[in-house]
């Protein structure tokens, strides 16, 4: 029998419609079941990555591996697309490069920065991730 997947803990803003959005997105097609969804408003973020604070998930989406190694921004977002399958692992693969993922960053940056202009535009504001079904 293969060994279970490593579970990766994906820190992210449940306040805002857009995060959630695509929290919930990355969960539906998570079939494996190596991500783990938090927001930070509920996490005990020292347990979970000691250093981290409310103040850095605040910012940015955050990953944290059972090792202790951890990503945020950019980064954060293509080691989530390189645990899902087909494509998604792909472009994550190649986004997780460093030359890739520091390319990426001013953009995932400007968009962090507008999520709650973006979030009432999409009509996302009062969208809530449900994360009961999983571990």
């Amino acid at each position: 029998m293969p060994p279970a997947p490593v579970s990766i803990t994906v820190v992210f803003d449940g306040d805002c419609g857009v995060c959630q959005r695509l929290a919930q997105v990355a969960a539906d097609r998570d079939f494996a079941r190596r991500l783990r969804f938090i927001a930070y408003q509920r996490a005990d973020l020292a347990a979970l990555s000691p250093g981290l604070t409310r103040e850095m998930a605040a910012r940015a989406v955050y990953v944290a591996e059972p090792d202790g190694t951890r990503w945020h921004g950019a980064r954060a977002v293509f080691e989530i697309m390189r645990r899902m399958p087909g494509l998604w692992a792909w472009a994550g693969r190649i986004g997780a490069l460093p030359p890739i993922s520091l390319l990426a960053e001013p953009f995932y940056r400007l968009v962090a920065r507008h999520r709650t202009r973006i979030s009432r535009w999409l009509g996302l504001t009062q969208c809530r991730l449900d994360t009961s079904h999983r571990p």
